[in-house]
């Protein structure tokens, strides 16, 4: 099961895998999800499509969400270029 709404600037998805809350202002965007794997909590780039791209599925959305803080990790230690 999945209901998700993208009225407004208040975007909300609940599915059998969690919850996934999203504000979008005119200057910044907040994503708020909370799956098996825990709570996750981020400011994101002002129209960031991250939800919608992956289909509203929160276990994708919550690999890539941490494939991305991996890849901004290994940058700033000299990792990755």
């Amino acid at each position: 099961m999945k209901l998700y709404s993208e009225r407004l600037f208040l975007k909300w998805l609940l599915s059998n895998h969690g919850v996934c809350f999203g504000v979008d202002m005119k200057e910044r965007s907040y994503l708020l999800l909370l799956s098996r794997r825990g709570l996750i909590f981020q400011r994101r780039p002002v129209g960031d499509k991250v939800v919608e791209n992956l289909d509203y599925e929160i276990p994708d959305i919550v690999r890539a969400l941490h494939r991305e803080a991996q890849v901004r990790e290994e940058r700033s230690m000299g990792v990755v270029p």
